[in-house]
């Protein structure tokens, strides 16, 4: 049976992606606990579905976060040997992540027009290029799972307010969907290629208060966030991707 590890496989996206390939492979998830002893250990497959995930922290802060986004990717490429490297990146890469027409993968960057946290996702990106010979990007949309524990919609549903304008519009996907997205991937041998991962369409919040019957409480420093990947590269291999709200609803739903 092949081999398969997730790292940051305790968090939302990992512990669902541990989750799921649990029988299909025979997994390791790899946290701060038995990082150090895993290291040196071959793999089939690595996921990494580590590094920063705090965009407003990493701006703030962006020596740290280079070493949490871009330095830690470097040092897992050479701790943990394997065929097919999985580097879960973020839209944040994109200079206008606002509408599709922006973000489609081939487009051109330009590093100096990106903010500390995009800029050390797209540095990721360059690194797992170069380094591996075998590799997948997955640019991840807002993801919702099992452990879900910040982001908007967390907030709304603890009833707590949201960093965001009811206006703004995001792009959803669910956990087990991307994991469905990465066995597909696999198992069609796509190799060396960067996808868009996100829901077709956006969610604004501006439905949410119908959705989810909720008063929504919004911050006083709240600020609109437009997010919309093009999918049509993903929705062409992956054909059951389904739309933002779908995948909201789902979540609403388990």
């Amino acid at each position: 049976m092949k081999t398969l590890a997730v790292i940051g496989g305790s968090g939302t996206l990992g512990s669902d992606l541990v989750q799921y390939f649990s029988t299909k492979f025979v997994v390791i998830s790899i946290n701060r606990g038995n990082y150090r002893d895993q290291i040196g250990k071959l793999f089939d497959v690595v996921i990494n579905a580590n590094g920063n995930s705090k965009r407003f922290w990493a701006n703030q802060n962006p020596v740290e976060d280079f070493f949490a986004s871009s330095a830690s990717v470097i040092k897992s490429i050479f701790d943990f040997p394997c065929d097919v490297y999985i580097y879960i990146s973020s839209p944040d890469i994109y200079e206008n992540h606002s509408e599709p027409k922006y973000t489609k993968e081939n487009v051109q960057i330009n590093p100096k027009r990106l903010e500390p946290y995009g800029l050390h996702k797209y540095l990721a990106e360059l690194i797992v290029k170069k380094y591996k010979e075998k590799f997948l990007i997955l640019r991840l949309s807002m993801f919702l799972g099992k452990k879900l524990k910040k982001g908007p919609i967390h907030d709304v549903i603890k009833d707590n307010p949201i960093y965001v304008t009811l206006n703004s519009k995001l792009q959803l996907i669910s956990t087990f969907a991307v994991a469905e997205v990465i066995e597909v991937l696999l198992n069609k041998s796509i190799r060396n290629e960067v996808f868009n991962v996100g829901g077709v369409g956006t969610f604004s919040f501006l439905d949410a208060k119908k959705l989810l019957k909720k008063n929504i409480q919004v911050r006083p420093d709240a600020k609109k966030q437009l997010y919309e990947m093009d999918t049509n590269k993903l929705k062409r291999l992956y054909p059951a991707l389904k739309t933002s709200e779908e995948y909201l609803r789902q979540f609403l739903l388990v």
